[in-house]
């Protein structure tokens, strides 16, 4: 017959607790013992003793050619524990009425209870002999067709100073024997027991120590490890992913940065050495182009870099209606420049929204830009706002349906862009939207591209 393995528990919480109920059980068993030990001594266990000797004296009786109890076997039984102690241990024999028949020790009358006669029958109690009282057993033999009965008595006194000078002492030692033990095999049982928990802890710790820039794709495993720490390996994890990503986006950011800044920056250069010496060799205008396009591209740089960055927000009430104009004031002269109409709408109810102000600005202020950068002369740039999002849609020739996934990702450019961008418009308006837990989609129009920010509930 085969058996399932037994698995063990996952949790530190039932491991400690385990182990904690095996150390209580080993130390129930060790007072049990003690208190075993302690039985023998007294009570119940004292009686059956003496009962005990009293069974024993019955088996050695000898009898003489008539059948009456003549002695002991001496070499049997040690008779000189109740000859030699006096009157705190005796020893008699008596028949069916009672009559002692075979003293042995100072006494010659049978032992009674208190107030009673003699019982024939086998059973211990209290008694006094010689004036002392005793603990007595009385135990009955048949022999040649008539029946004897045995009586042992011990003296209290005798028990007291044997319970004084031997039963509590050795209760002492074994109650701080069993106290040591059980210490010691609580100990020993944690001291394995967390060992054996602790030891996939230290396995991910040293993977985690090992981990470094350039394995940042490593990651800790959670097999073996205690269900408490579960979540601990698992949110680190993340965190290493959160880490990786970062880091692979700054690598592609600081890639993609020098490559954008270098085409001006050549531009400018080569500007400089046709002029040579005269002055009138430059173009001034093209080169001021050209430094104003390096200068935008830096400054949508920093606010990206500002974008990604949680602490620099600082979120409250911002006006609806005031942040829309504001936006549409900074933008008049653009959208006058392209010819394109500027309709900005907030619903009535909506008074303000919870936001950073500086980049929901930013936010909206890319939005419509792009919106009139792709927009034809005389069309329209609408926007509509409420208290659960935000619209922004324009009368362009739209953005191809394979084109949709990619607007968001930082320098991209699609092919039938006009303007000379860096491409990092929308990405900013992306890690903006992100940073306040709202979400930021394109969807296709007719004409145009209807970009949606929704609020967070």
């Amino acid at each position: 017959m085969r058996f399932a393995k037994l698995h063990w528990p996952h949790s530190l919480g039932t491991r400690l607790l385990a182990t904690y109920v095996a150390g209580i059980l080993v130390c129930i068993g060790l007072i049990v013992v003690v208190s075993a030990a302690k039985l023998l001594l007294s009570g119940d266990t004292l009686n059956e003793g003496i009962s005990t000797h009293a069974r024993l004296i019955a088996r050695q009786l000898q009898f003489d050619a008539t059948g009456r109890p003549s002695g002991l076997n001496e070499p049997e039984l040690p008779t000189w524990l109740y000859s030699g102690m006096g009157k705190e241990t005796s020893v008699r024999v008596l028949d069916a009425t009672g009559n002692v028949v075979m003293p042995a020790g100072q006494s010659t009358s049978a032992l009674l209870e208190e107030g009673k006669a003699f019982a024939p029958r086998e059973h211990t109690f209290d008694a006094v002999s010689d004036g002392l009282p005793v603990r007595a057993a009385t135990h009955y033999v048949d022999h040649a067709g008539h029946r004897w009965y045995v009586q042992v008595a011990v003296s209290r006194r005798l028990i007291e100073l044997m319970d004084r000078s031997v039963g509590l002492p050795a209760l002492g030692q074994g109650i701080l024997v069993a106290c040591l033990a059980s210490v010691l095999v609580f100990a020993v049982a944690m001291y394995f027991t967390l060992g054996r928990m602790l030891r996939p802890l230290r396995v991910a710790s040293e993977s985690a120590a090992r981990i470094t820039p350039r394995t940042l794709g490593a990651r800790l495993s959670v097999q073996g490890l205690p269900s408490e720490m579960l979540p601990l390996i698992e949110a680190f994890n993340r965190a290493l992913d959160r880490l990786q990503s970062g880091y692979m986006a700054q690598q592609d950011f600081l890639a993609a940065a020098a490559h954008e800044l270098k085409t001006p920056l050549s531009l400018i250069r080569g500007q400089v050495e046709l002029g040579g010496d005269s002055d009138a060799a430059f173009d001034r205008g093209a080169l001021i182009r050209d430094v104003d396009q390096m200068a935008r591209h830096v400054s949508q740089l920093l606010h990206l870099a500002e974008a990604t960055e949680l602490c620099n927000y600082d979120v409250g009430q911002v006006g609806a209606a005031a942040l829309v104009d504001e936006v549409g004031d900074y933008l008049g002269r653009l959208a006058a420049r392209r010819e394109v109409h500027l309709d900005l709408r907030v619903a009535p109810d909506v008074v303000s929204w919870q936001a950073d102000r500086g980049a929901l600005f930013t936010l909206l202020k890319n939005l419509l830009e792009n919106a009139i950068q792709h927009s034809p002369s005389h069309g329209v740039v609408r926007l509509r706002a409420d208290a659960r999002r935000i619209s922004v849609c324009d009368e362009g020739a739209g953005i191809p349906a394979g084109d949709l996934p990619m607007i968001f990702d930082r320098f991209w450019r699609g092919a039938g862009r006009r303007d000379e961008g860096a491409g990092l418009g929308l990405a900013i308006c992306r890690e903006i939207a992100l940073a306040h837990g709202w979400r930021l989609t394109a969807h296709a129009a007719s004409p145009g591209t209807d970009f949606v920010l929704a609020f967070a509930p």
